[in-house]
């Protein structure tokens, strides 16, 4: 492999991981102490940084080197990606298992109505889980669907709590949370094209 590839394949892996991230460029050259003209170049095939630096890069993005510099991007892509996922749903999880084992422990100790709640009380918490870790490793569309679940399951506990059909003026609310969600989504994306 010439120089001019592995800059080229180094370019390529290091974009497509930064963005997978979404950092800018400002952002990554921060964490690295390097300059965001550094970055840019880099970025660019321009210049190919020394081996500690190549190994400070893998580290902050928990891939080796090698995973840098050969063409072989979409492994890369594909390891963060299902890592992450799997330690999302891990996160998930572990909430409704501690959901379960209140239930039961409640179910088992005391006579109180309604603990199915409990469960119902699981789905806004879990889209909490769902709207940091989408914040930090997933695209803007995972955010969005994740804050869209948190509205929404969240409004819909507390109506259940309520326990009153004299409170659906909340789905209101949450129709202009959504409206709301949905444009700061849109506005965010034609913001940062500019």
């Amino acid at each position: 492999m010439t120089e001019d590839e592995i800059k080229q394949n180094f370019s390529h892996n290091l974009l497509k991981l930064r963005k997978s991230r979404n950092l800018t460029q400002t952002k990554l050259a921060e964490a690295l102490n390097y300059s965001d003209k550094a970055v840019s170049k880099w970025e660019v095939g321009a210049v190919l940084p020394d081996i500690e630096t190549l190994v400070c890069i893998a580290d902050f993005f928990g891939v080796k080197v090698n995973d840098l510099i050969y063409s072989k991007k979409r492994n890369i892509d594909r390891k963060f990606t299902i890592k992450n996922l799997v330690i999302t749903f891990l996160s998930i999880l572990g909430v409704w298992l501690i959901a379960a084992i209140t239930f039961y422990i409640l179910t088992s100790t005391t006579n109180l109505d309604r603990l199915y709640l409990i469960f119902i009380g699981a789905l806004p918490i879990s889209f909490i889980l769902a709207i940091i870790f989408s914040s930090l490793w997933f695209n803007k569309l995972a955010v969005f669907i994740s804050i869209s679940g948190f509205v929404w399951t969240g409004l819909g506990t507390i109506y259940l709590i309520l326990n009153s059909t004299a409170y659906w003026f909340i789905f209101i609310i949450g129709i202009i949370l959504q409206v709301m969600v949905t444009l700061g989504c849109f506005l965010g994306k034609i913001l940062t094209r500019r």
